[in-house]
């Protein structure tokens, strides 16, 4: 019996971790007497992070634990909380980024994740968005790490190629999700017409478990480059992956401008060749609503526990470098815009170039 696959990864493991300490503060906070709590203002940040078993999902536990700095803790300059004072970030579970961009636009959730194609679709009130019209206030703070497309079919299957997909079972990812389009889009390339093959909404947990079991034949989903589901499925000897059409990957690009051309490199996943993908970038939401001065201190906490993880970032330290920013789907909100300033005149210009760069190149209309 092949045993139940770990989502999440060796790094996730570790913002989990981390996670889980934020958490023993927190209720070390909870404990503290009504004085300490009127001493000090609590302003709770609810965060839009996907499905528990997401790829997304432990990363915002990253940055939750990075802006938090409740009552008790240690200050920054102790090696403690750099975060926001009197900060509880916490991460709520939702269907996806449709889920979690209308909460931010229901003012349910202070800040929400999702992919920058959903981001500008929502901006300009198109596709699943066209209905509530254009969420005009919607802007950028941070991009996550880059993911990658995977698709992850059985070792001792006879599918070598995405034009072998026709007829098969496939796990696409959750409803209305950026995973779900971009599979449709890249099996379309393939010549895998909609309606030649039979698809499932299942999250890469369920997914990768489902392949285990031979209950479907491909798993497509986006994920960093260290997906613990690919890891555990190819290294148990179960698992391949299958490498897209360079000129598919071109049309791809064309029609989607948030797309990139990606390598997966051999050894990456064991003894699995290298590669040839897309990829995109998961970003970090909030509304334009939201107090500039706070959204300023916010990345600088992020920059902070930026440069303390260094080798195990869910987010993109250099976001902000050859055309990054045109990548986020969404301008920028002020707060971010006055942080790179700072960050300018402290001489970070080769990480935090021109603020209005994004607004010069690169940028979908």
């Amino acid at each position: 019996m092949s045993r139940p696959v770990n989502v999440y990864g060796r790094r996730y493991n570790l913002f989990i971790l981390r996670f889980c300490a934020l958490l023993v503060v927190l209720a070390g906070s909870l404990t503290a007497t009504p004085q300490s709590w009127a001493d000090n203002r609590i302003t709770f940040f609810r965060i839009g992070a996907g499905p528990a078993g997401g790829t997304v999902f432990p990363a915002a536990g990253w940055i939750a634990a990075a802006i938090s700095n409740p009552p008790g803790t240690r200050p920054c300059e102790k090696r403690g909380s750099c975060g926001i004072p009197g900060l509880i970030a916490v991460v709520q579970t939702t269907e996806g980024g449709l889920a979690n961009i209308d909460g931010l636009r229901n003012q349910k959730l202070d800040a929400a994740i999702a992919y920058a194609d959903m981001a500008h679709a929502a901006l300009k009130g198109l596709s699943v968005f066209a209905p509530q019209g254009p969420f005009q206030d919607l802007r950028a703070v941070a991009s996550l790490a880059p993911e990658s497309l995977h698709i992850l079919v059985r070792k001792d299957s006879n599918i070598s190629s995405l034009a072998d997909l026709k007829g098969k079972r496939i796990a696409v990812g959750p409803r209305y999700s950026t995973s779900q389009n971009l599979a449709f889009l890249i099996l379309r390339l393939h010549g895998v017409e909609y309606g030649s093959f039979r698809w499932f909404l299942l999250n890469p947990e369920q997914a990768a478990n489902a392949l285990s079991e031979q209950k479907i034949d491909a798993v497509m989903f986006l994920s960093r480059q260290d997906s613990g589901v690919a890891r555990q499925m190819i290294s148990d000897g179960v698992g391949k992956l299958l490498s897209l059409d360079p000129k598919a990957v071109t049309r791809a690009i064309a029609s989607n401008p948030y797309l990139h051309a990606s390598l997966i490199p051999s050894k990456t996943y064991g003894d699995q060749p290298s590669v040839y993908t897309v990829e995109m970038q998961p970003v970090l939401l909030v509304s334009k609503a939201k107090d500039t001065a706070f959204i300023e201190d916010l990345s600088y906490a992020l920059w902070k526990a930026m440069e303390t993880d260094q080798d195990n970032l869910p987010l993109a330290p250099m976001v902000y470098r050859d055309g990054r920013v045109a990548r986020l789907g969404v301008p920028l909100h002020p707060g971010v815009v006055n942080f790179r300033t700072r960050m300018i005149d402290q001489g970070h210009e080769d990480v935090f170039p021109d603020p209005n760069y994004e607004m010069t190149k690169d940028k979908p209309q």
